[in-house]
């Protein structure tokens, strides 16, 4: 079939419209195909050495003061912007045991996640059961974590930092379905989710990854149930941090989003405060192709069984590898490299080949892909992604 854009070359992609009176698609080049789809977008990606003084650098969190990095060592090292050494704040006890049986292929690593404003970090076990906060004013570790170990093999480390009342807040799974608010400083609870009666909508999830919005009114697990399925749910944290398990008697916003059997640790991500972004297309582990979901959890239907379901307002195919947003855009990190996608429209509008990030730091609009073996780390302005 002949090229619409009248080219001499090898058609690309999925067939693109003529225009927009028609709904007949047809082929086009690779050239044609990334001016319509999103070609490449502006802002440099900047490749950076890590500070003289840093280790193997095996993971980083972004704070307002700089960046935290977390070498084999176990050390907390602050690298502040612009400057060319950093220095150790804590040193930390966490290791990975050894010999662990992976369940699926999820080895046991450390991460690090920071408060903003860069008074505590935490040291966790993904896919295990232990790790420790630290008050990076000291170096003191101020609380040591545990879960009950309940299939914590499933799942990373439940953990994130955030702020309420102008306070830093810490959440974490102390059992397996419930979630914790504490004082990083003491370990005081602050909130606790009720403990869970069959009957409660809340029931049965093994929490996994959390996710906060950008504001920091809703939070996100990346759960999983009996048998077994994942099944993202989210609840307002705001209420649940003013009222504690009061608020929970109206239901605190809870949403369950779809299950997929077989199919959890996913890329997701918040767009704004209502609408969140899931990875994946199919309904099983075994099925699953490469695209995202966008619900609003703001807004619920109910079905014919009397489920509240949060309202589904985009699919589209195409995105995959670790899901990230900024300005109301997604950003996902494939194998090749970065693409930018309009998740109303469902369209790509840009890519960046080559740069797979793997954080993102919000605080300066950057995403942030590490690289261990080099002792580098590449930056890139989420501002560049408009055209």
């Amino acid at each position: 079939m002949p090229l619409i854009c009248g080219h001499d070359a090898p058609a690309y992609g999925l067939p693109l419209c003529r225009n927009e009176e028609t709904v007949t698609a047809s082929p086009v080049c690779e050239e044609c195909f990334d001016a319509a789809e999103g070609a490449p977008v502006g802002g440099e990606v900047e490749t950076t050495d890590l500070p003289s003084g840093a280790g193997r650098v095996i993971d980083v969190a972004p704070t307002r003061g700089g960046l935290l990095l977390l070498d084999e060592e176990g050390r907390i090292l602050l690298w502040e912007t612009g400057a060319r050494t950093c220095r150790e704040l804590a040193r930390g006890s966490v290791t990975a045991p050894d010999g662990s049986e992976p369940w699926c292929g999820r080895e046991q690593t450390r991460r690090l996640h920071a408060s903003r404003d860069g008074a505590f970090a935490a040291v966790v076990i993904d896919y295990g059961r232990h790790g420790e906060v630290y008050d990076l004013s000291s170096g003191a570790v101020t609380l040591t974590l545990e879960n009950d170990g309940y299939h914590s093999a499933t799942v990373p480390f439940s953990l994130a930092f955030t702020e309420h009342d102008g306070r830093n807040v810490l959440l974490y799974r102390r059992q397996w379905s419930l979630i914790e608010a504490v004082d990083p400083a003491t370990g005081e609870v602050l909130a606790a989710m009720p403990v869970q009666e069959e009957s409660a909508d809340w029931s049965g999830y093994f929490q996994g990854t959390l996710h906060l919005s950008p504001g920091g009114t809703r939070i996100a697990s990346d759960a999983w149930c009996w048998h077994p399925a994942g099944r993202p749910v989210a609840w307002n944290l705001g209420s649940w941090l003013t009222e504690g398990e009061g608020a929970w008697r109206t239901g605190n916003g809870w949403a369950a989003l779809p299950p997929c059997e077989y199919y959890w640790n996913r890329p997701m991500a918040w767009l704004d405060e209502d609408r969140i972004v899931i990875g994946g297309l199919g309904e099983d582990e075994e099925e699953i192709v490469p695209g995202a979901r966008v619900f609003d959890v703001s807004r619920v239907e109910t079905d014919q069984w009397g489920h509240r379901n949060p309202v589904e307002v985009a699919t589209f195919g195409g995105p995959e590898g670790a899901f990230f947003s900024a300005d109301g855009l997604l950003f996902s990190a494939g194998a090749d490299g970065l693409d930018i996608w309009d998740p109303v429209a469902g369209a790509r509008t840009g890519s960046v080949p080559g740069f797979v990030p793997t954080h993102h730091d919000a605080l300066a609009g950057h995403l942030l892909a590490l690289d261990p073996a080099r002792g580098a780390i590449r930056r890139w302005p989420t501002s560049g992604s408009r055209r």
